[in-house]
């Protein structure tokens, strides 16, 4: 009968930490969605794509300015739409046919990833 006490105790207190880090795992991914209890968030930077890459904590606690970001639209056309996406946004331009393109564009780098356009 002690052995089955003792059982029950144990297998209550690994209840009870699963509990715990089932907790802290969904608090840490509402701080941050692109964390991971195994593995690297993101591949390494490399020194020659970033001279003076943010630290982890730094890059958490504030996002550094990047000035201003020339799209170079040209004339007439406007940004007709934006859907954010996590860390990429969206911006949809327009009006014209002339002028239709997505661009993406990454929030936290201030940099334009790419543009697609439906004509070639």
């Amino acid at each position: 009968m002690r052995w089955l006490k003792s059982l029950v105790i144990v297998l209550g207190i690994l209840i009870v930490l699963g509990v715990l880090l089932l907790g802290f795992g969904f608090y840490k991914k509402t701080t941050d969605p692109e964390w991971r209890l195994f593995g690297e968030k993101t591949p390494p930077v490399t020194e020659q794509q970033s001279p003076n890459p943010p630290t982890q904590e730094r890059q958490r606690e504030t996002l550094e300015p990047f000035g201003t970001l020339s799209l170079n639209l040209p004339a007439g056309c406007v940004i007709t739409d934006v859907t954010p996406q996590r860390r990429v946004t969206l911006l949809k331009i327009g009006p014209t046919a002339a002028c239709n393109a997505v661009i993406a564009v990454d929030v936290r780098k201030g940099v334009v990833l790419g543009t697609i356009k439906p004509q070639p």
